[in-house]
């Protein structure tokens, strides 16, 4: 029986999830499915690749073996498909995208959108993620590229970083909220009295938020709602007292509309976020990558342009 690239997929996606049912859902599979792959792959190579209980499976001695030299065939798989995209040009292929949490609900909708419509060819796989599941995803050649505010965890230096227009993070209620009549020096120790909804948030920006609410460590914050949907945070701000911790570019609408206002205290103290592509230094995206970088790039600096005053006559 031969081998297959598909068949080490499910081997490599098996061994990272630790459970044949995770694993078949990642892999659109059903379990028993999954099950005949594996067992097609042991059969081919006579060898015992998973050690299976009721609590999961782990790789046997010859499975970690056979995963190391998988994994490099499946690099170098990945290669080859970059290379004949790089061929064919931007017209075709498809490209694995990450977006931050806070980007993405400013920007990610209205660039599928231009993909559908002007590049129809395209392929496009979205994981919408905090940045630092995303920064795991790059390291493991998982993604061409992230779209994603960095500055609470910097890339590593061998990285490739293109800047894009900075995001404003802050504290956010409903109008009319409490919080809103109180006086500013006043303002941080009446903050205290209501809980916070925020993404999932690195150790540096929980440490700024610290210091907003005054307690002594950030595991200390009162967070009543943590996800990473900015939809569902926004709508637990505008119907209850909770403080929302976001960027004011996932929330323009509501913003402009005048149903979420700002809380007069700077986060962070340097100033504006850091936001920034992202992608391996050594990889050389396809020309299909950097279209879809090239419609980024130009959105956001649409949304980041003052809006032109009317001309009086």
């Amino acid at each position: 029986m031969s081998l297959s690239i598909r068949s080490l997929q499910h081997f490599a996606v098996l061994v990272e999830e630790k459970h044949f049912s995770r694993a078949a859902q990642r892999l659109h599979l059903t379990q028993s499915a999954l099950t005949r792959s594996i067992q097609a792959l042991e059969d081919s190579l006579g060898l015992v690749l998973v050690d299976r209980a009721s609590t999961g499976v782990a790789p046997t001695q010859a499975g970690r073996t056979v995963l190391e030299r998988a994994q490099r065939i499946l690099g170098e798989t990945r290669d080859l498909r970059r290379e004949a995209e790089l061929i064919r040009g931007h017209d075709t292929g498809r490209v694995n995208l990450g977006v931050g949490v806070f980007p993405a609900a400013g920007f990610l909708s209205p660039l599928l959108v231009r993909i559908a419509r002007e590049h129809p060819g395209l392929s496009v796989h979205v994981e919408v993620e905090s940045w630092q599941r995303l920064l795991d995803k790059l390291l493991q050649d998982k993604l061409d590229f992230a779209v994603a505010v960095t500055h609470s965890l910097p890339p590593p230096d061998d990285f490739a970083v293109r800047p894009l227009p900075p995001q404003h993070g802050g504290l956010f209620t409903r109008a009319g909220h409490p919080l809103q009549g109180v006086a500013k020096p006043r303002l941080r120790a009446a903050l205290g009295q209501y809980r916070l909804a925020a993404t999932d948030l690195p150790p540096r920006a929980r440490e700024y938020l610290a210091r907003l609410y005054q307690v002594a460590r950030h595991d200390e914050l009162p967070i009543a709602f943590e996800c990473d949907s900015v939809a569902a945070l926004r709508d637990v701000a505008l119907g209850s007292d909770v403080v929302l911790f976001c960027t004011r570019e996932a929330i323009a609408a509501e913003l402009a509309q005048g149903l979420l206002v700002p809380l007069p205290l700077a986060y962070p103290a340097t100033g504006p976020l850091t936001h920034s592509i992202i992608h391996r230094a050594r990889r050389t995206l396809s020309p299909t990558a950097e279209r879809v970088i090239e419609l980024v790039q130009e959105l956001l600096a649409g949304a980041a342009a003052p809006a032109k005053k009317p001309r009086r006559r």
